[in-house]
């Protein structure tokens, strides 16, 4: 199969950031809010949920001081401090997947894509924490989009035909690599190419079948 249509130039690769570019977990926020409060981690996860006020944050749609005061109604945390909280929203990142910032920038795989960038459901308070986390391995991106900033969150049609127009190819000439199956199903109904993260090597292996 021919990697892209002549006619719509080469591809752009598209690849998630948080569960492919680098690990997170939503545990260490809990348990840093724990922490911080004297409270009950586990109290904590069965008020946790991904709500109304999460996905408007992510589309930047509600300030950070705004979803800062929803966490601390919404988890109990009246004692914390707006900076309190902000720490363990940002407790939850781990380390860049070195093998796949390796791959990412090997010319052989560059070379076949007019861009490789990296795509995010996400807010500010998060994004600008990572970016200064993950300063040494995002260069190796030629850009990062982010949900907050497009107005929409991925799948939705208008965060991929955003980031198709930025970069002057067609919404099919988006290649998607997300570590949530939904996602990519959602993605190939829009008429996208999209893998499945599992890991460097599996992804080598698809990259190989394009």
């Amino acid at each position: 199969m021919s990697l892209h249509n002549p006619e719509s130039g080469p591809p752009v690769l598209c690849v998630d950031m948080g569960g492919v570019f680098f690990a997170y977990s939503f545990r260490s926020a809990l348990a840093a809010w724990a922490k911080a409060a004297d409270a009950d981690a586990r109290a904590l996860s069965d008020r946790w949920r991904i709500d109304g006020p999460f996905d408007a944050f992510e589309r930047g749609e509600i300030t950070p001081a705004a979803y800062l005061d929803h966490l601390r109604r919404l988890l109990g945390l009246d004692g914390l401090s707006d900076e309190q909280i902000a720490v363990g929203w940002n407790a939850i990142y781990g380390a860049a997947d070195t093998d796949l910032v390796q791959l990412l920038g090997r010319s052989d795989v560059r070379a076949r894509f007019h861009r490789i960038v990296g795509v995010s459901n996400t807010n500010t308070l998060h994004a600008d924490f990572w970016r200064q986390l993950y300063r040494e391995q995002l260069p190796v991106l030629d850009a990062v989009h982010c949900s907050h900033e497009i107005g929409a969150t991925k799948p939705h049609p208008a965060f991929f035909d955003h980031i198709a127009a930025d970069h002057g190819v067609p919404r099919t000439s988006l290649v998607l690599v997300d570590d949530i199956a939904e996602v990519v199903e959602a993605a190939r109904e829009l008429g996208l190419r999209a893998h499945h993260y599992r890991d460097a090597a599996d992804l080598a292996a698809y990259l190989d079948t394009l």
